[in-house]
């Protein structure tokens, strides 16, 4: 039960995560619009409400759960940090979303009702009071802009540190290269490539190793052969990422029923240059497979190739 729950609180994580890079690219869009002067009420009013149908609103309930919530137990200090950080961005932008609505909603009928007013006490009073109302609102866009930035800055830099924190979970790692393109957005391309640095004493060949044996773990060979490749191409020769890429391709076209392809891949495994310990999990799945496909190709008639299945199965069981 414990591990489904940190499984699930590790999903929610990313989910979290998702939306704040998210959050934060729409907000740059914003501030684009607010800098040329075209900031309208449209541009923010579907990005934040406090009705639960707005994206700002869903990440600041996500937050909250993961780690606010947590009734006794303890936090670690950017993960406090971090949902005071989004909490506070919700409600500037709540208060950012009403003085937009002020100044393009009611100052238009502010300034026809200036041209209109009379002389009266009670007309000059009421005038005085949409003046008021009006310049606070425009005041309150500019002081909320730049609160809401500064509040953007400081949450991606505990984002940082929370990956820094979980930067073992596969998962995490899995999220990060997958969604390269949307950390690069919402941190910029150098700052974006800076992060795996940071999280990988290897860099980005460390982080595809693991990715890769993450989904080798679950049994997606071909996602799993994908990243070892890609990590092999940042490094030098490395054997025991060359064994399980050969590994993982094996798998996948036996899955694919293409035999052939993973006796050829797999026949020279067992003269890679790593260690008995690294290899011993993987040399009974090998013999079991290689057994498996012997039989079927023994029904096909193909006696050449049962033999080098068996060869290779008998090879392994050596090995064991």
């Amino acid at each position: 039960m414990e591990r489904k729950n940190r499984k699930m609180r590790d999903r929610n994580i990313l989910e979290m995560v998702r939306g704040l890079l998210h959050a934060q690219i729409t907000f740059q869009e914003i501030f684009k619009k607010y800098r040329e002067g075209r900031l309208r009420f449209s541009d923010i009013g579907n990005w934040v409400d406090d009705k639960g149908q707005s994206p700002l609103y869903n990440l600041k309930e996500q937050s909250h759960s993961l780690f606010r919530n947590k009734g006794k137990e303890s936090l670690y200090k950017n993960e406090w940090l971090l949902d005071l950080a989004i909490g506070s961005i919700f409600h500037e932008a709540m208060k950012l979303r009403e003085n937009i609505y002020q100044l393009e909603f009611y100052r238009p009928k502010y300034l026809k009702y200036k041209l209109l007013a009379g002389k009266t006490a009670y007309e000059r009073d009421y005038y005085q009071q949409f003046e008021r109302i009006i310049t606070r609102a425009g005041q309150g866009v500019l002081s909320g802009i730049s609160e809401i930035r500064s509040l953007f800055q400081d949450a991606m830099e505990q984002l940082v540190d929370l990956f820094k924190q979980n930067g073992r979970n596969p998962y995490l790692v899995r999220f990060l290269l997958e969604n390269r393109s949307l950390i690069n957005r919402a941190y910029g391309p150098q700052r974006g490539k800076s992060i795996f640095g940071l999280l990988f004493e290897k860099g980005l060949q460390m982080a595809y190793d693991l990715a890769g044996r993450s989904y080798l773990s679950s049994g997606h060979y071909d996602l799993a052969s994908r990243y070892f490749s890609k990590a092999l191409k940042l490094g030098p020769p490395h054997p025991e990422l060359r064994f399980l890429l050969l590994f993982s391709l094996g798998m996948n076209a036996y899955y694919n029923n293409v035999y052939t392809k993973t006796l050829s891949l797999w026949k020279n495994l067992g003269s890679l240059r790593v260690k008995k310990r690294f290899k011993k999990p993987y040399l009974k799945p090998i013999g079991e497979v290689c057994q498996k496909m012997a039989m079927e190709l023994r029904e096909e008639g193909k006696l050449q190739l049962v033999k080098k299945a068996e060869s290779l199965a008998d090879q392994m069981k050596k090995m064991l």
